[in-house]
């Protein structure tokens, strides 16, 4: 597993979520409270950009369908998705965020 720096617009507050492109992953990293995620930017259903879709609790709602994800583990909580996000671990280190790919 290899650590990569994400290229963040700056800090994010809670509730707000930003796309970027890490080597070859389209991420969404999301922060919801105090706590981080990042999984995939495309719905697994009709590969729809989640990064304009309201997030919902620890869920983003994917409006093209309705489909419904858990940013914790990536796993749908509604249909019609089926597959889950692909999720990527976290960590902050001196003010900069690094997902592991």
């Amino acid at each position: 597993m290899d650590w990569h720096r994400v290229p963040l617009p700056g800090p994010l507050a809670p509730g707000e979520k930003t796309a970027a492109r890490v080597g070859d992953h389209e991420i969404l990293v999301c922060r919801v409270d105090e706590r981080y995620f990042a999984v995939s930017n495309r719905c697994t259903h009709a590969a729809w950009p989640l990064a304009a879709e309201p997030i919902e609790g620890t869920e983003i709602l994917c409006t093209m369908h309705g489909a419904r994800f858990d940013l914790r583990d990536g796993c749908p909580t509604g249909g019609p998705a089926s597959r889950p996000l692909a999720t990527y671990p976290v960590e902050l280190r001196d003010g900069d965020l690094y997902v592991a790919l």
